[in-house]
């Protein structure tokens, strides 16, 4: 820490002496500000209030912005998954604030990657913004050239001012840091796992205590999990690699023959293995999950661990929490060739503007995650296990670009680990 030291003057001092001290502090100054801790990326200047002159200038730019959006008619929206289930209200009441139809279309993050990228190549272009999960965004649509920079959109000062976002910046999903962008994010223990009420003890449950106990041979043949070459579980997989407190070791001993998990691709035998009692237990098994859950709340013999189905959080797990937003909800991109490239302008600034985004927490059909905003106070429907803790630091596994840097030699890995021993 920088140190001030002050010195007493006492008159009568000779001149000499006086001059000499000059040249000291001169030569010293004060002590150096400390290093800051290591950062991913470095973090921005605060940005300087708006004069009134500039704000004049927003608004009327963003008056003009407007009108040329109802121009336009119409923004086409492609929700995956998770946001399909949480921001067809958002997109309504854009419409009816705007007066700009909102054409919604809604399916797994997956299926919506496949026929935008067929679209694409028959020189098709329909859809202005697209939701999809990390992975379809990353492996499939930025490697075809699908995608925009998406902040070479925000012209609102309330998306454009990174002071007001998690850790004074914007996020991203990608690589490159331009085209998935990442708004929104869940915390949590870095794995969980869905069980049969009637096959796992609370003796067993006591027993878990960290993700290495996933392991125990007591376990050996009674686990089913998705196989890391597919979508929904490849995250869990990614997460396990690069987390700090885990890596590869984890995915070795996971795929060994000697803990015999049986791996499948189709989340339906995820389902009925859990449910029927087949297995104890389901790890990495994508969203597989949620359906369980709905059985689970329905009475089903399942039930979710270390956080249960009543949003309960009955232990922390050794290693450190995570934030993460890898599913269709988080992330945020625009296709290149868009057809209402205003409204598509319009719908991306006011969505991410405090208005917008507080909007996806109180309208949502589900349980949306957390804005990754720090000026959104109604955190709605997000579920409290789920919410930042401020006292806390998380591993942002999804967004953090030393982690991304790895993600593809992670997927490499698992995929190479699952193969040698079950293909």
């Amino acid at each position: 820490m920088s140190k001030t030291r002050t010195f007493g003057m006492r008159a009568g001092l000779l001149l000499l002496v006086a001059s000499a001290m000059a040249l000291v502090l001169a030569a010293c100054g004060a002590d150096p500000t400390p290093t800051p801790r290591p950062s991913a990326t470095p973090l921005p200047q605060a940005e300087p209030t708006a004069t009134a002159d500039e704000a004049a200038a927003f608004q009327a730019e963003w008056e003009a912005l407007i009108a040329a959006a109802q121009d336009e008619g119409q923004v086409v929206l492609v929700f995956g998954g998770s946001a399909g289930r949480n921001y067809r209200p958002v997109a309504e009441f854009f419409q009816e604030k705007f007066g700009v139809e909102a054409v919604v279309s809604t399916g797994s993050g997956s299926e919506q990657a496949n026929r935008i990228l067929a679209e694409r190549s028959t020189g098709v272009y329909q859809v202005d913004i697209l939701w999809t999960g990390g992975g379809s965004a990353t492996t499939r649509m930025v490697p075809a050239n699908a995608l925009d920079p998406i902040a070479d959109l925000f012209v609102h000062p309330e998306v454009t001012d990174q002071s007001l976002w998690f850790q004074g910046q914007h996020w991203y999903t990608d690589e490159a840091q331009q085209y998935v962008f990442t708004l929104s994010a869940s915390t949590g223990p870095v794995q969980d796992l869905r069980y049969n009420t009637d096959l796992m003890s609370q003796e067993d449950l006591d027993g878990i205590n960290s993700v290495f106990d996933f392991l125990d041979p007591k376990f050996t043949g009674k686990i089913i999990s998705l196989a890391p070459i597919t979508g929904g579980s490849i995250g869990t997989f990614y997460e396990a690699y690069v987390h700090p407190d885990i890596g590869k070791e984890w995915i070795d001993r996971f795929v060994s023959p000697e803990l015999d998990v049986t791996f499948v691709r189709d989340f339906r035998f995820v389902v009925d293995g859990v449910a029927r009692g087949q297995f104890q237990m389901g790890v990495a098994i994508g969203s597989a999950g949620r359906d369980l859950d709905a059985l689970g709340a329905l009475g089903g013999p399942v039930e979710r661990f270390p956080c249960t189905l009543d949003n309960v959080c009955v232990k922390e797990l050794k290693e450190a929490g995570v934030i993460s937003g890898p599913g269709s909800q988080n992330n945020m991109m625009v296709p290149t060739n868009r057809p209402h490239p205003n409204a598509a302008k319009l719908f991306v600034n006011w969505f991410l503007s405090q208005e917008g985004q507080t909007l996806m927490h109180t309208l949502a059909d589900g349980d949306p995650d957390q804005t990754l905003r720090m000026d959104v106070t109604d955190l709605g429907k997000t579920l409290p296990f789920q919410r930042r803790d401020p006292d806390r630091e998380y591993f942002f596994i999804s967004s953090d670009p030393v982690f991304l840097a790895r993600r593809q030699e992670a997927f490499d890995y698992a995929e190479a680990a699952y193969l040698a021993t079950h293909e």
